[in-house]
């Protein structure tokens, strides 16, 4: 089925792109991470998560993919049961309702949540053969940290990124 260019396939595409994103995950060692795992990464391989311990959370590392969710700890290295919060009560908001604030600074390379949100853009292309990590150039525009994010998760994945801000 034909896709329109900013449509997200729900099939393959292109089996030659899909064939070479194949071929250089191979060359990277870049296994990617299901978003189930992301979303409760208790279910990421026991063997791999010790390997993940071994890995700096600032380096362009093909295992920091498995750290791109809310759960890592305050080291982010560690993973802890819930993400991250604060509790901010009433007496400080002025408001009854209890308000939560999920830390999004403990994410792999830019201490920025954006890193997910990447993720989620770029990795249906890559798998459905709609994006060639070795001819494309992944385009983040952005006022901040989402494109330090696209450009992060590029760097992971082999893949040429490109921050785009705005002039000034």
């Amino acid at each position: 089925m034909m896709h329109e260019v900013n449509e997200l396939a729900d099939s393959v595409v292109d089996e030659a792109i899909l064939g070479r994103t194949i071929e250089r995950f191979r060359e990277l060692g870049i296994r990617l991470p299901k978003l189930a795992e992301l979303a409760d990464p208790a279910t990421i391989d026991d063997m791999l998560y010790r390997r993940l311990a071994e890995v700096d959370p600032d380096t362009a590392h093909p295992l920091n993919l498995f750290r791109v969710h809310w759960f890592n700890g305050a080291d982010r290295k560690d993973r802890d049961d819930v993400p991250g919060h604060l509790l901010l009560p009433a007496e400080l908001t002025g408001v009854e309702a209890s308000i939560i604030v999920v830390l999004g600074d403990r994410f792999p390379m830019i201490q920025a949540h954006k890193v997910l949100a990447a993720y989620g853009c770029l990795v249906p292309r890559l798998i459905t053969g709609q994006f060639d990590p070795t001819r494309h150039r992944a385009i983040w525009p952005s006022t901040g940290n989402y494109c330090r994010g696209g450009v992060a998760i590029s760097r992971i994945l082999g893949c040429r990124g490109v921050a785009v801000l705005p002039q000034g």
